[in-house]
């Protein structure tokens, strides 16, 4: 179990890429937070990832995009669990690139880097030696 006594951050970990991650940290021995835009799917998405194996699992609802509410979830982590973060969550916009307006620029900004910022101060804050970031890209991050 390469990450027993270990906690992970899992943004966007409701579904897709996120919870995979979850199951599979959980499965390792990683105690996991699922942090989520929707409060129910967070919730749901740790219940998920306890039932697959984790050890122990917290929901929580959380916008990347707001530093107040990752400072919470980061909190509510360290103050339950311990140390390992991992940036998964991303706002995709299907537009054309001429149809893209500075609106749905600054909310895939405030998400895809902001979110990732966010986390990784927080961390850095309340993190000990021996902790780790990991940030996820797809293959959207070079080609969509």
């Amino acid at each position: 179990m390469r990450f027993r006594d270990k906690v992970a951050i899992v943004t966007g970990a409701a579904s897709g890429i996120g919870l995979a991650t979850a199951k599979r940290l959980g499965l390792e021995g990683a105690r996991v937070v699922i942090a989520d835009l929707k409060g129910d799917a967070a919730a749901n998405g740790a219940e998920t990832v306890r039932r697959a194996g984790a050890p122990a699992t917290l929901g929580m609802a959380c916008d990347v995009a707001s530093e107040v509410q990752v400072a919470a979830t980061v909190k509510a982590a360290m103050d339950r669990f311990g140390r390992l973060v991992v940036n998964n969550a991303v706002l995709m916009t299907f537009k054309a690139l001429e149809d893209l307006t500075t609106d749905d620029w600054q909310r895939v900004f405030n998400v895809d880097l902001f979110g990732a910022v966010h986390f990784t101060r927080q961390a850095f804050l309340t993190m000990k030696s021996g902790g780790a970031i990991v940030n996820v890209a797809s293959i959207h991050a070079i080609m969509t």
